[in-house]
């Protein structure tokens, strides 16, 4: 027999004792979680890595040639996790590495053939399976942090079912604070990530009271000037109107402003398509198109003055005037030109410029700067976080608190660039974060992406500068301070606004999740192993010395359990033998993951022409309904099949979804567009209903052509260019490593392919941007012979 089982389950000596207090529930919940797939749900700040961290060591030593990944929804969230784990344990820090998007493929690869520990976000993962960099074969764990995503077309979803698919030895953790505010999406959880069993924790439970940091809840009501009423009254009214056509045509059952939510407006758009494809004559389909152009504005009313109550004039200001740039360069379409024109858009116009050349800002402006200025006042060393739904206002609260010399403040936002907005890359986020823990500023104005998991041990003051109606949402920007001592956080609501409609709207969804853990963790009591509970860890222990006895051979050595393999289908075995090469923008759709489940080979380029390739003579362009209307106004759509003509001999339109339902288009257009496109392009056209059918048609399409010796991918899927000195850039650029400006300043340099490809190493380090490792790689294949695979 080994050693004792507590020391090895609880005391494991990978862990670092020292510097780790673990406590007596993360210790039960990694017991009841051993070799099941499990759903941790454990509020903010009681140390979830710990428990994710004592079943990563212990995987690892029942499994020593495994390797484990640790997802994470945000790089600086990885980065944390990453961090923790080369604190508390005694592995060595080359197997813990970062895999990040920004590492080139190849050396991803080459870390990963190294690594015992991976951390990454989903995104990269889910691009390295497509591509098959490598497999999940011997991963024994995948921990699945803020797991509340897995649902819907989230990465996570994919990541889960391709694991249970590959792995050998699999096992899921998911972790969350907020799983969800019904029942419906918590199952949906558990269904995505394989979930056996659900551990719940809650901050009122005997062995989790004492760790747990008050955290003090406070609202700060606010007034809004007359300005402001002003302009939501215009608002109000002409949403009113609207409501009221809408009822009339018994879409919705109510005009009341107030209880007309967006989720009601994003429904009707299917309704209203329903109706017009089953509508007789022209008059009601016209009146159908109406309402659909009603619902568009009534959209952007109901923004607008989500804006000017909870958000302010300046924020308003910038939506006003992002559309009239639209209408100037003619990108709007019919409605929004519509609304524009309207008199009383026109004088909201008017009443906004009047208000800022008056120098009026939203009230909450003025009560933030007031209340990080006595805070910060009072404690030189405290550390706010400030959130806001709206980018646009986290650059107004910025400038606006430049000048209050207590305050040091920084915004904190995504990735993403809007035009003049620059977003923030993910190196830049965790520089902020670290400059944030060392006091070189004390305030962050933060959207969303800052809600998730961060642990900022400093952070004692959480402001909310408007109010989301999300139980998820709110529980993970509360849960941002609290975590080390005592926190606050305080709410500004604007009086009869959205901001208190959506407080309450929250609290009624975060009861429901509250009801619906309690049923749950009521349910997983009532199923307990032979339908008795476990009193303790010990009795545990006991009941698994008897079930590791039996899987032992003589000598000690463990017999970890095995997944059951089955053999291929062959469909499957077909599957596998065929490549299909996509464009890497397809992975934010569900096809390429839908191709990946069937076994497909993906590979993922840069694609100038067409979205699939699936030999050198079939090319595939993919519309949805939404895009093929989208690019046919916009002038794309025939541009793109021009080019997938010209480099196909048999070009491909695949139309998924009715673009007749879901149309701002006129019926005698979507057909003279769908005519021309067969007679004028000689595209052939194939319509799906999902992205899934679409995955199978291509899959049915590529086994069919691949299976002729005479066809074969295009490994250059490119268009050629005609020009010999454009060709020359063509082919050096083919290169791994070297981009068309590389190829520009090589051949600047050696003027001809020869000359290039005779130079050795030194010469070729001389040219800008080209450094050791790129040279060595131009000398080997310059000198390599070619063998066929």
């Amino acid at each position: 027999m080994s050693a004792p089982l507590k020391e090895e389950y609880v005391n494991h000596p990978l862990i670092r004792k020292e510097i780790i207090k673990r406590r007596s529930y993360q210790e039960n919940i990694f017991i009841n979680c051993l070799n099941k797939n499990s759903l941790v749900v454990i509020p903010t700040g009681l140390g979830k890595t710990i428990i994710a961290l004592m079943l990563a060591v212990q995987r690892l030593t029942e499994i020593p040639d495994s390797r484990i990944i640790f997802l994470a929804p945000t790089k600086p969230l990885v980065e944390q996790h990453h961090a923790s784990f080369l604190e508390f344990t005694t592995l060595p820090q080359e197997e813990l590495k970062l895999i990040t998007g920004s590492t080139p493929p190849q050396k991803r690869e080459k870390i990963w053939n190294d690594v015992k520990i991976a951390f990454m976000t989903p995104q990269v993962l889910q691009n390295d399976i497509i591509s098959r960099i490598y497999s999940l074969e011997d991963v024994s764990l995948i921990i699945f942090d803020e797991c509340h995503r897995a649902v819907g077309d989230y990465a996570y979803c994919f990541i889960a079912k391709k694991y249970m698919q590959e792995a050998k030895q699999p096992q899921i953790l998911g972790l969350t604070a907020s799983p969800g505010s019904t029942k419906e999406k918590i199952t949906e959880i558990k269904e995505n990530l394989f979930i056996e069993h659900v551990e719940i924790k809650t901050e009122t439970d005997r062995d989790v009271k004492p760790y747990v940091h008050a955290i003090k809840n406070e609202w700060v009501k606010i007034k809004l000037p007359l300005e402001f009423l002003e302009i939501r009254n215009i608002l109000k009214e002409n949403l009113k109107n609207i409501y009221k056509s809408l009822k009339k045509m018994d879409l919705i059952n109510t005009y009341d402003v107030n209880n007309v939510t967006r989720k009601d407006l994003l429904s009707l758009d299917s309704v209203i398509n329903k109706r017009i494809s089953q509508a007789s004559t022209n008059e009601d389909k016209f009146e159908l198109f109406d309402a659909k152009k009603k619902v568009a504005n009534a959209m952007r009313l109901s923004h607008m003055m989500e804006l000017i109550e909870t958000q302010g004039i300046h924020a308003l200001n910038e939506y006003l005037t992002k559309n009239q740039k639209k209408i100037q360069k003619n990108k709007a379409n019919k409605s929004l030109k519509e609304l524009f024109y309207t008199k009383d858009v026109r004088r909201i116009i008017s009443l906004t410029g009047q208000a800022i050349s008056s120098g009026i800002y939203h009230p909450k402006l003025e009560k933030l700067k007031e209340i990080l200025h006595q805070q910060l006042k009072e404690n030189e060393h405290s550390r706010i976080l400030v959130f806001c739904h709206f980018r646009d206002s986290v650059n107004n609260i910025v400038k606006f608190l430049e000048t209050d010399d207590f305050i040091r403040a920084h915004r904190f936002v995504g990735q993403q660039t809007r035009e003049s907005d620059k977003g923030l890359s993910q190196k830049e986020q965790v520089k902020i974060l670290e400059d944030f823990k060392q006091g070189i500023y004390n305030v962050l104005i933060a959207t969303s992406v800052a809600e998730e998991g961060l642990d900022i041990a400093e952070c004692d003051l959480v402001v909310f500068y408007d109010v989301v109606p999300s139980a998820i949402r709110s529980i993970q920007r509360r849960g941002r301070t609290g975590r080390k001592k005592e926190g606050k956080v305080l709410i500004l609501m604007a009086e009869n606004t959205r901001d208190e409609g959506y407080y309450w709207a929250e609290k009624i969804k975060e009861k429901n999740m509250k009801l619906s853990l309690k049923e749950m963790r009521a349910s997983e009591a009532q199923n307990k192993t032979h339908g008795k509970e476990q009193k303790d860890i010990l009795s545990y222990l006991k009941n698994m010395e008897n079930d590791r006895a039996e899987s032992e051979t003589p000598g000690g050595e463990k017999i970890p359990k095995k997944k059951e393999e089955s053999p291929l289908t062959k469909e499957e075995k077909d599957s596998n033998e065929i490549t299909i090469v996509c464009d890497h923008r397809e992975t934010a759709s569900p096809v390429v993951r839908a191709l990946s489940l069937q076994g497909v080979r993906v590979q993922l380029e840069h694609l100038q022409v067409s979205d699939y390739i699936l030999s050198n003579r079939v090319g595939v362009e993919r519309k949805s309904s939404k895009d093929f209307n989208d690019s046919l106004i916009d002038g794309r759509l025939f541009k793109e099949l021009k080019e997938l003509k010209n480099n196909f001999k048999i070009p491909i339109l695949i139309l998924e979804g009715d673009p007749f339902t879901d149309s701002t288009v006129t019926e005698n257009a979507l057909y003279g567009a769908l005519t021309s496109i067969i007679l004028n392009f000689n595209v052939f056209i194939y319509k799906t209903a999902s992205p899934e059918e679409t995955a199978r048609m291509l899959l049915e399409l590529a086994k069919k052509e691949q299976t002729k010796k005479e066809t074969s991918i295009n490994l250059r899927p490119e268009k050629a260019p005609f020009k010999t000195s454009d060709l020359m850039e063509f082919i050096i650029a083919g290169i791994p490593g070297v981009n068309a400006s590389r190829a520009k300043n090589l051949l600047k340099e050696f003027k001809t392919l020869q000359a290039l490809f005779n130079s050795d190493i030194p010469d070729l380090t001389k040219v800008e941007g080209i450094g050791k490792s790129i040279a060595q790689q131009i000398y080997k294949l310059s000198r390599f012979k070619y063998q066929e695979e």
